[in-house]
């Protein structure tokens, strides 16, 4: 048995072990394109956050400027017209509460585009790690690669068994 098996066994052993250590080596290289892709995810996440950030800051911006405005033409109206006291402050008062409403609207929108960047970035974590389970699940494994090799084994002693039966041994 230890003539021509003994070749046949080391081969199956070296290639089942190759199939192992490459596989594993693939599994990992895919779990690290999965967090290289999830990290530029990520900063390109935050570069959307920041420009989002910054137009409800430049939007808030413009429309206190607007109010200021609206507010010094209502005094201007107001005092060309001699409508002084409740006319005028009523106008006032109305402008503010339009300013309010359209910054409180501006803040709501700039909440919600942040959310839904954090839910992509949820999202693509999840994707990330999907996709480093299933190559680690497409891996070979140890148990499996020892099994290979045992049934190999085993086959190669059958076939040697079968071929000594047939001649007679002296």
């Amino acid at each position: 048995m230890c003539g021509p098996v003994s070749p046949m066994m080391m081969l199956s052993i070296a290639g089942s072990a190759f199939q192992y250590i490459q596989g594993q080596q693939q599994a990992k290289d895919a779990a690290r394109a999965q967090r290289a892709n999830l990290e530029a995810q990520y900063q390109q996440t935050a570069e959307k956050q920041k420009q989002i950030n910054e137009q409800a800051a430049l939007e808030s911006h413009e429309r206190m400027k607007q109010g200021i405005i609206d507010r010094g033409e209502a005094r201007t109206i107001s005092g060309e017209s001699g409508a002084l006291g409740f006319s005028s402050q009523r106008l006032m008062a109305d402008s503010f509460m339009q300013e309010g409403t359209d910054l409180m609207s501006i803040e709501k929108n700039r909440s919600n585009q942040i959310k839904q960047t954090n839910w992509e970035n949820k999202s693509a974590q999840a994707k990330a790690q999907s996709g480093t389970n299933d190559a680690y699940n497409k891996a070979p494994s140890l148990i499996g690669t020892g099994l290979q090799i045992g049934g190999d084994v085993l086959s190669a002693n059958q076939k040697v068994k079968t071929q000594t039966k047939n001649y007679p041994t002296y």
